[in-house]
Order: structure tokens, then sequence, then C-alpha cells
């Protein structure tokens, strides 16, 4: 009869199944193993203090069933009680040491002790008595979801989530790793079953919840929320919703007082402590939020996600030593955490580090992170390994790039198309260059053909009184085509003592000179309109408090010829320094590292195009004022010591330094070349023969 009332117990007949335990007892009132069974029952129904007393009893009736004491492990843990949940399990154990499922309490009871090591231990024990142990399975995907190991966490979590469809503790488990990979829809249904199977399951509806404040869906959201903290249920993470909710809306104070009332309620709750940190960070605390980082983790040193939070907080207070020293710190304290040392090594490709960086990534290889296969891919371009970095970056799923920052799938499209050029695949290479274009957000800017009537127009202009009481010295304009190479003579200008390159027209400092052109500026300007626009030319150099006596060098990225009269009178003495390479290698080099202005090629056609038109406007502008035209190549050369020679004379200077700026500059920040060598264009002529044409003057300009 007893097997028979165990099969509708596991059939979730409950009505049948108690009122066939209870006429048991009332027969054999100190039957342990019917005891157990109702004890387990009442539980399920909700009543667990029935349960427990009916378990302690049966307990007591058979104290050699390990089977009665992980049930008292299990119902100790539901109520938190740690210690009494710890010493059930721990005696289940005594009695058979091959209860997996005690190993796997105490792991749980470990995990919430903030112990991951011992929970790590206890689970990988319950695994090797049973690979198929879904609490086992489940506790070592939330240890690896504490040290951050998202992937791995996610893992293990689907695996015990296929194994136990039906069980809400398991699905809300993967749904929260789910979430920490930002898979908010795959979460939301794993949620979903779980309420489906336990519709008030409060761990399920707290991150339901959770789900609606990361889609933005606050009003969905509260109700949630307020319901559990009404019903005094998961009120660390719901406090932490509101945190979360409030950060969002930018209430940075509201939301801290949220967290740390999560704090109070969980002291070891990792994530409110870190979201804490970011709200005081976004609010300009950013020492603040430091601080308090680092005091909260020397009380709880145990969440890799926290030392990972305050190397982060360090890098943006520009205090890289002290964000290595914790990155360094945290890789000794987790060894095997890939996720440590993959962003070790970009903190270390941040802060200037290349070699290291290089290194670590290395060590890192395992990482699932685009950054780090974009990274062992440039060293591997940079040990002149082509093919290695091709595979390296044909491994990155494109999925992982959804959702980041363009930049990132930018990088690796045109690392992809340096690797192709030195493997001498030079359409794959241009197809890679490409795409790359096509995801720069920005537009080329407009430029109107200048005809003759225009040109003519101009010199007159021009040739009007200049500004009678100018400053002195007068501004050198710095003028280059995408691809000439003018950053490098930027560079080189820069090492010279007493010379200031002004490069803010690349961010904003509209004037009359880099703002769309004003018509006005052809009609006659007298000396007060000429005297109002040396005005707004001085007025940023003033407030960048620089001195009066420097030359300054005014870095333009376009220049429409159609202003320089105006600045030949207004800025009398004003001269012209065109910085020019061989338009073919010019093209290309726009083509294979764009432009830093961020404008992009739409195609070569229409960048060879617009390349004829900005260099017909730089020829006009160099008719107007004093110029001078300076190729890179020559001037950066070792032997270039002509070339640099007769740039310092039309300078007014003895001679030009050729500093550290200037020897880093065909060099990026990770150590790749700026720029193709000269003539390297040639092996695309054939890929690029129409663009090339119009290059060339044999084709529609």
């Amino acid at each position: 009869m007893l097997e028979d009332l165990i099969q509708l117990h596991r059939a979730g007949r409950l009505d049948e199944a108690e009122n066939g335990y209870r006429q048991l007892l009332a027969e054999r009132p100190d039957d342990a193993e019917v005891l157990h069974l109702l004890g387990i029952l009442r539980a399920q129904r909700g009543d667990l203090p029935d349960g427990l007393k009916l378990v302690t009893r049966a307990s007591k009736l058979a104290p050699d069933s390990a089977t009665c004491q992980h049930t008292l492990g299990e119902m100790y843990l539901s109520e938190r009680r740690l210690d009494a949940a710890a010493q059930a399990y721990e005696q289940a154990r005594l009695l058979n040491p091959n209860l997996a499922a005690a190993h796997a309490g105490l792991g749980q009871v470990a995990m919430l002790r903030g112990d991951t090591d011992a929970a790590e231990t206890h689970f990988k024990v319950a695994l090797r008595a049973d690979e198929n142990d879904v609490q086992a399975l489940t506790g070592l995907g939330n240890v690896a979801q504490a040290r951050g190991d998202s992937a791995r966490a996610l893992q293990l979590l689907a695996q015990a989530a296929e194994l136990a469809s039906d069980d809400p503790l398991i699905q809300a488990s993967y749904a929260r790793a789910m979430l920490d990979e930002g898979m908010l829809d795959f979460a939301a249904k794993a949620l979903d079953n779980a309420l489906t199977v336990k519709p008030d399951y409060p761990l399920a509806q707290v991150l339901r919840a959770d789900v609606f404040v990361r889609k933005g869906d606050f009003a969905a959201a509260l109700p949630v929320i307020e319901a559990l903290l009404a019903r005094g249920e998961q009120v660390a993470a719901a406090r932490t919703g509101l945190g979360d909710i409030a950060r969002a809306q930018g209430r940075y104070d509201d939301a801290i007082a949220q967290y740390d009332e999560a704090l109070l309620a969980e002291p070891n709750l990792h994530h409110a402590a870190i979201r804490r940190a970011d709200s005081l960070a976004r609010s300009g605390r950013v020492a603040q939020a430091i601080e308090d980082l680092r005091r909260y983790i020397e009380g709880h040193p145990d969440g890799v996600k926290t030392h990972i939070a305050l190397a982060q907080l360090l890098m943006q207070a520009a205090r890289q030593d002290e964000a290595l020293a914790v990155w360094t710190a945290a890789e000794a304290r987790w060894p095997d955490d890939v996720n440590v040392k993959a962003q070790h090594a970009l903190a270390l490709d941040r802060a200037g580090r290349h070699d290291e960086a290089l290194a670590q990534a290395e060590l890192a290889a395992a990482s699932p992170r685009p950054a780090i296969a974009l990274l062992r891919a440039r060293g591997a371009l940079l040990a002149g390994d082509p093919a290695a970095a091709v595979q390296r970056l044909q491994r990155i799923d494109e999925r992982q790039l959804e959702g980041q920052p363009p930049r990132l799938a930018r990088r690796r499209l045109r690392l992809l198309g340096l690797a192709f050029d030195g493997l001498e695949q030079w359409s794959a290479a241009v197809d890679a260059f490409m795409q790359a274009q096509r995801m720069t957000a920005g537009h080329l800017p407009d430029l109107v053909p200048l005809d003759a009537a225009t040109c003519d127009a101009m010199q007159k202009s021009a040739g009007e009184p200049e500004l009678a009481e100018a400053p002195d010295p007068a501004p050198l304009f710095l003028c280059g085509l995408p691809g000439s190479g003018v950053a490098q003579v930027a560079a080189l200008l820069a090492d010279q003592p007493g010379w200031f390159v002004r490069r803010e027209r690349f961010e904003a400092a509209p004037d009359f000179i880099n703002a769309p052109f004003d018509p006005r500026l052809a009609q006659p300007l007298d000396q007060a309109a000429l005297a109002l626009l040396a005005r707004r030319y001085r007025r940023p150099l003033e407030r960048a408090q620089v001195p009066a006596d420097t030359h300054i060098v005014d870095w333009i990225p376009v220049l429409d010829a159609r202003v320089v009269p105006a600045i030949k009178r207004a800025l009398p003495g004003a001269r012209l320094l065109i910085v020019a390479r061989d338009p073919h290698d010019m093209l290309v080099d726009w083509m294979g590292f764009g432009w830093a202005q961020g404008f992009s090629m739409p195609d070569p056609l229409t960048g060879a195009r617009w390349m004829q038109h900005a260099a017909a406007h730089l020829e006009q502008a160099a008719r107007l004022l004093p110029a001078f035209r300076a190729d890179p190549d020559a001037l950066l050369a070792t032997e270039g010591g002509a070339a640099r020679q007769e740039l310092a004379g039309f300078l007014g200077l003895d001679q030009l330094i050729l500093g550290p700026l200037a020897r880093g500059a065909r060099r990026g920040g990770g150590g790749l070349p700026t720029c193709f060598p000269a003539g390297h264009a040639e092996h695309y002529r054939e890929l690029l023969a129409d663009a090339f044409a119009v290059l060339e003057n044999r084709g529609q300009p």
C-alpha cells in the first residue's frame, strides 16, 4: 500500500496521498518512513512548520537515516537556518558518504555564506557521484556566475535546466545566468516556465521584474516589486530593482538609498554594491565610489565582479597603476578565471602597456570576448603572421558584436583587411575595408565645385585691404586630404618648442573657418567686420590660455577655399601647409585606415571624386596664401633631413626637431602602422581602376 501512495504523491495527487499517509499513521504512529513522506508532502503544500515537525520526529525514530537528515537540511535551508542546515547535511553525509545530495546541500549552504571555494568543492563531489545531479550542476553554475564567468555558468545551468524542466528553482537560476549575458528574451522564457510551475515563486517573480527593468518597462516591474516588499519576500533583490529603476531615471541619490536598503537586508549582495558605486560615479562622485567599493570589498572579498568594478572605476579616474594592481590581485585570487585574465589584458592595453597586454591576451585565449580576439589578432599581425590573424578574427561570432559599440565591429573588419593585405589577398582586403567604411557614421562634407567666376571673385576679394591692427604671430593652417598623413606632420610640428597644434576642430570650435560657409563672407568686409572675425578666431585660444607669442598650427580637417579671402584679410600673414602624398596611396590609405575626422568613404569611386574636389579647394587656397606642400614620406624618413630643412625654412626655423611624437606618428596606439608604405596602392590598381582613373583625370571628376 505504501508504494501505491508514493506513486500518488509523485503524480501530484496530494490529497489522496496525504489521506493515505494519515491512515497508515493511525495504524502505525511511529513509522519513520511514513512520517518522513508526510512531512515532505506538507512542506510541498506550503506548511513548512508542520513538515519540519514531522520530519524531525522521523529522524529521531530513525537516527541512521541519511535521507531524513538530508530532508531536514533542505527544510532548514529553505528557512535560511544555515547552521542547522549544514549540521543536518553533514550528518547525512556521515551516514551515507555516497549521498550526492548531501554534498549538494553543503554546497548551497557554503554559497549562501559567500564561500564559493567550499561550495565548488562540495558541488564537484556531488557531480562525481552523479554526472546528472541537477543540484550540483545548478550549484556549479551559480559558482561560475558569482565569479563572473557567465559563459561557463550559462553552459552548466542550461544542462541543469534541460534535465529539470519542471524545477522552478533551476529554471530561475538558468534565467539569472541568461540575464547576466544580456539574453533578456530567453531569460523571460525560462522565468515564465518557472512561474507556470509555481506562480507564487518569489525568486522567479523578482527576476521577471528585473527583465522588465532592463527592458525599460518600469510600469510592469513596479507592481511585482511592491508586492514582494509587501509580503517581505526577496527584499534585497526587490530593493535592488527599485534602485535600478531610480538609476536608469537619473535619480542617483534615490538609487543609492535603495541599494543601501538592499545591502542592509543582504550584506553580501555584490551587484547592489557595484550598482551603488556606479550611481555615485554617474553623479560625479567617482572618488567616493572608489573608496566605498574598496571598503565593501575589504568586508566581502569573495566577489570577483566587485574587484572588476573597482578596477574599472580606477581606470575611469585615470588611476591606472592602482587599477592594474587590482587586476593583478584579482588574477592571483582567481587564477582560473578567464574573464579576469581577459579584462586585465584589455586594461593593460588601455594603459599603453601593449606588449604586456598581448602576452596577457594569450593567457586569456579561451575568453569568448571579441576584444580579446581582436587583441590577439593584432599581436599576430605585429608578429608577421597574417594567417593567424585571419583565423582569430574569423572565429568571432558576429552575433557577439550586436549591441556592442560599433567601433569593435569596425576594428575587426579593419584588422581583417590588414590581414588579407598581408596575405596579398587584395580583393578580400577591399571587401573588409569597405565594410568597415560603411560602418562609419560620418558623411563627407559638401564641397562645391569651384568655377572660374568663383575663383576670380575670390582672388579679387583677397586683394582688398587687410586688418590694420592684427596680432602676431599669424597662424599656420595645416590641411591634408584623407590618407595624406597630415596627422604625422601635425606630430612633427607639435614636437617643436613654442609651437601649439590646435586640434579641437575635429570636435567643435566652429568659427568662420570650419563652420558651413557663410555667404556673407563673400560680401565686402570693412575693418570692423574683419576685427570681429579676428576676435572670434582668437577667443578659443585665449580660453585655452595659449600664450600670445605661441606659434599656432591650426589643423583644419576640410578647408572650403571660399573662406580663404576672409582668412587672408582678418589674419594677415597667415600661411598654408598642405600635406599630400601620391593620390593613389592616399585613397588606399583612407580606405584601409579610415579618416581621423570620422568621414566615411561610400565607395572608392565616390571617394576619388570627393578627393578631387577637396584637392581643387586646396589648390585655390594655395593661390591666395603663402603655401608649402609637404610629403610625410620624405619628412619622417630617417634620411629626410633635406625635406625637413626645406620645411623649416618656410616656417622660419633654423631646423626641425624629429622628436618623440613624430617618431611614433607612423604607429598607432597598439603598435600597428597607421599607413601603408609609399607605392603600396599599386597592388590595388586593377581592383580600383575606375577610382584611379578619376585621380589621374582620366575619368569624370
